[in-house]
């Protein structure tokens, strides 16, 4: 029940916000498709990887953080998923740039020191954060709706009640 409840909703919200990611900074990269159809092709798979990574990085929120921190240590939370990813996606960049599993383009800005590009680390380090501040507003309206809905329902309950005396 928890991975249909809570990691479906969020591996489909990351699915859409990394492909949306993935497609606008492919300029920045070296030319990697040819044509229309290879481009969205060749996102679409890479989208799946990033659900994954977002997925990885999102672990310890899953199963940990709820254990280690009090309510008021938002921040914490979203200092420590965010380092994960940097690291995660520096290592990644590091990795694929050393053994040629892509390129970047002369327009991608370089961060000084790790000589990674910008974007995907920030990609990896903010979008699971975001991920999660929506998938938690999200569960918190549906919850809303619900109490709506159980109070109509009781009123309605009661008026069928009422009316039958």
């Amino acid at each position: 029940m928890f991975i249909v409840r809570k990691i479906v909703p969020i591996a489909v919200l990351s699915y859409v916000l990394n492909l949306a990611w993935e497609m606008s900074q492919a300029f920045l990269f070296a030319p990697h498709f040819s044509g229309a159809v290879d481009f969205i092709f060749i996102h679409v798979v890479v989208a799946f990887t990033d659900v994954m990574l977002t997925l990885l990085i999102l672990f310890p929120e899953f199963f940990l953080f709820d254990r280690i921190f009090r309510k008021g240590d938002e921040w914490k939370r979203i200092v420590l998923t965010a380092s994960l990813g940097f690291l995660i996606a520096v290592g990644i960049e590091r990795y694929a740039l050393s053994t040629g599993m892509w390129a970047y383009g002369s327009f991608m800005p370089i961060i000084p020191l790790l000589g990674v590009g910008l974007t995907p680390v920030l990609q990896m380090t903010v979008l699971p954060g975001v991920i999660i501040r929506i998938q938690k507003g999200a569960s918190s309206w549906i919850r809303v709706v619900r109490n709506i809905d159980a109070v109509k329902q009781r009123k309605e309950t009661t008026t069928i009640f009422d009316a039958r005396l």
